[in-house]
C-alpha cells in the first residue's frame, strides 16, 4: 500500500487547492495503470490523499499522478506500514489543521463508499480504511480529543482579550459551518449586539433565522465593531485600509479572510486557527497521547491482518487441492450402503494420498541435509512439535515419527515383514 499526500501544513493550502482540481477521475486512471489493484482518493479543503494498492513501481505512479499538471506535485510518500499509520492519523483527525475535528471521518467514509461502488477500492484498501474508521471511533469514545474541534470557537474568543463581553459589538463575516457556533458562543458570553455580513447573499436569511442585524456594507460594519469573527474561507477580504487601531479579529477560516499584513498594524489583534491550535494542543496533550496509543494499536493489528493476506492465494490453492482429493475419493465409494470398513478404507486412502508429497519431501530433505528446515515447516504447517535433532536422522530414525526399526516390537516386525 502506498499513500501520496499533499497536506496543508507541509505543501500549503494553495498547493492543496491546485492538486484537488485534478483529482476527478483519478481513481479510474490509476486502476487502469499496470500493477495497480485499487485506488482511493480523499480530497478535502486541507489535504489530498491518494491511496494505491498494488505492485506498480513508485516512479511510474508518480508520473501518472502528475501527467495532467504543468508542475509536478511534491508529494509526501508513505509506503507499507508507514502508509497505514498515516491513514490512521488522518482518519482520527490527528493530522488536521484543527486536531480532533470529526468532519474528516465522514469525508473518508464517503470516499471509501464511492470507490467501492465504482469498483476502484481493492480489498486491501477497504480493510485499511475500515479499520482506520474503527480506530477513529475508539479515539472519539475513549478520549476528549474530539472536544478540540468543538472548543475552537470558545478558545478563540477567550484569546481575544475582551473583558466586557456584554458591551462588545460583534460582526460575523460569513455564514459557513462555524457561523452558528460563533453566534451561540457570543450570546453565551452576554453579547447582544451581533451583526452578520455575507457576500454570497445569504446574510439576510442567516440574520433572520438567528435574530441578528444584517450588515450590507462590510467596511462600515467593521469600523462599528469591537470584534470581527470571520468564517468565510475564500481568501483575504480584509486589508489594512479597512482596519483601525483597537480592532480585534478572530479568523476561523482554513483559507484566511484577514490578510497577514493586518497583523503588523499597531493596536490590532488577529487570532487565527494556528494560534488557537497551539493553545488547544496544550490543553488536550494527555488525550492526544492516548489517541496516538490507540492509533499505534490499530495500525499493528491492521498491518498484521494485511500481511496475512499475502498467503491467501496459497491457502485457497491448498483448500482446492484437498477438496479435489476428497471429491475424488467420494466418487470411488461403492454404489451401495456403506459399511464401517468402506468408510475406514476411504479415509485411509485419502490420508495416504494427502501424506504422499510431505513424506517424499521428508526423504528429500533428509538426503540433502535440510532436516531442521523440514521439521520446522512441519511444526508451522501441522503444529507437530518435533525436536530438530539431525543425529536422529543419521541413526535411521523417521524425520516425522522419530521411530527407528529397533523401536518396533517383534510382533510389529513380523507384521511389517
Amino acid at each position: 500500500m502506498r499513500v501520496f499526500s499533499i497536506q496543508h501544513d507541509r505543501q500549503g493550502l494553495s498547493e492543496v487547492e491546485r492538486i484537488s482540481c485534478f483529482t476527478e477521475g483519478l481513481e479510474e486512471r490509476l486502476t487502469s495503470h499496470p500493477g495497480v489493484e485499487g485506488a482511493l482518493v480523499l480530497s478535502t479543503c486541507n489535504r489530498v490523499e491518494v491511496m494505491v494498492d498494488g505492485d506498480a513501481d513508485v516512479a511510474s505512479l508518480t508520473a501518472a499522478l502528475g501527467e495532467d499538471l504543468t508542475e509536478p506535485p511534491l508529494w509526501d510518500l508513505y509506503l507499507g506500514e508507514a502508509a497505514v499509520h498515516h491513514l490512521f492519523r488522518v482518519a482520527c483527525g490527528l493530522n488536521s489543521m484543527v486536531v480532533g475535528e470529526r468532519e474528516i471521518t465522514g469525508q473518508l467514509r464517503r470516499a471509501l463508499a464511492d470507490a467501492q461502488e465504482a469498483g476502484h477500492a481493492s480489498l486491501t484498501l477497504s480493510i485499511a480504511v475500515e479499520e482506520a474508521l474503527k480506530t477513529s471511533r475508539r479515539v472519539a469514545n475513549d478520549t476528549n480529543i474530539e472536544a478540540t474541534g468543538r472548543s475552537v470557537v470558545s478558545k478563540g474568543l477567550s484569546l481575544a482579550g475582551i473583558s466586557d463581553w456584554p458591551g462588545t459589538r460583534a460582526l460575523v463575516v460569513g455564514t459557513g459551518s462555524y457561523a452558528g457556533a460563533v453566534v451561540a458562543a457570543l450570546r453565551a458570553r452576554g453579547v447582544t449586539s451581533i451583526a452578520v455580513h455575507s457576500a454570497s447573499g445569504r446574510a439576510d436569511e442567516f440574520a433572520a433565522s438567528h435574530e441578528l442585524e444584517c450588515a450590507d456594507d462590510l467596511v462600515a460594519a467593521m469600523r462599528a465593531s469591537d470584534l470581527v469573527v470571520t468564517c468565510r474561507g475564500l481568501g483575504p477580504l480584509i486589508f489594512p485600509q479597512h482596519v483601525h487601531p483597537g480592532m480585534r479579529f478572530l479568523d476561523l477560516s482554513l483559507v484566511r479572510d484577514v490578510d497577514r499584513s493586518v497583523e503588523q498594524m499597531d493596536g490590532v489583534r488577529v487570532i487565527d486557527l494556528e494560534t488557537i491550535q497551539g493553545a488547544v494542543e496544550e490543553e488536550f496533550h494527555g488525550d492526544t497521547s492516548r489517541a496516538l496509543a490507540l492509533v499505534d494499536a490499530g495500525v499493528a493489528k491492521t498491518s498484521a491482518r494485511l500481511r496475512a493476506r499475502v498467503v491467501d492465494p496459497a491457502v485457497t490453492r491448498l483448500r482446492e487441492t484437498v477438496m479435489a482429493l476428497v471429491a475424488d475419493e467420494v466418487d470411488r465409494l461403492p454404489n451401495r450402503p456403506l459399511t464401517h470398513e468402506d468408510a475406514a478404507y476411504a479415509l485411509r486412502r485419502l490420508a495416504t494420498r494427502m501424506l504422499h508429497v510431505p513424506s517424499a519431501r521428508a526423504r528429500e530433505a533428509a538426503e540433502s541435509g535440510r532436516t531442521d528446515e523440514y521439521l520446522l515447516a512441519m511444526h508451522e504447517l501441522y503444529g507437530i512439535a518435533i525436536d530438530p535433532d539431525p543425529d536422529r536422522i543419521d541413526t535411521g530414525r523417521c524425520p516425522v515419527t522419530l521411530a527407528s526399526v529397533d523401536d518396533l516390537t517383534p510382533a510389529s516386525r513380523q507384521e511389517a515383514s
